[in-house]
């Protein structure tokens, strides 16, 4: 099993771990139960969800992000996912086509 942060280069880790100190990052790293890995997977899904779709993953409904993430998905394809499992996410991505 490949784990996804340590694939990240020195440089995005750092900046990863500066927002991760932030109110929202500490909301990843709470739900992470303070896996930093897991919590910088979740705040990258996080951002690309926001910057993407204007929406945060959190507004999403339940979804296993660590089910993904221990299956090895970048948090681009799981978000993909997990907006097709929702309902307004599905219609975001029918817009995007």
């Amino acid at each position: 099993m490949t784990i996804w942060w340590d694939e990240q280069d020195e440089q995005r880790q750092a900046k990863i771990n500066t927002v991760l100190d932030t109110d929202r990052g500490r909301q990843c790293l709470s739900l992470a139960r303070d896996d930093r890995g897991f919590a910088a997977w979740l705040l990258v899904a996080d951002l690309t969800c926001r910057r993407r779709y204007g929406l945060s993953i959190f507004d999403l409904a339940d979804w296993a992000w660590r089910v993904a993430y221990d299956d090895d998905q970048t948090p681009e394809a799981a978000l993909l996912d997990a907006l097709a499992a929702d309902d307004v996410g599905a219609l975001l991505l029918g817009s995007q086509q």
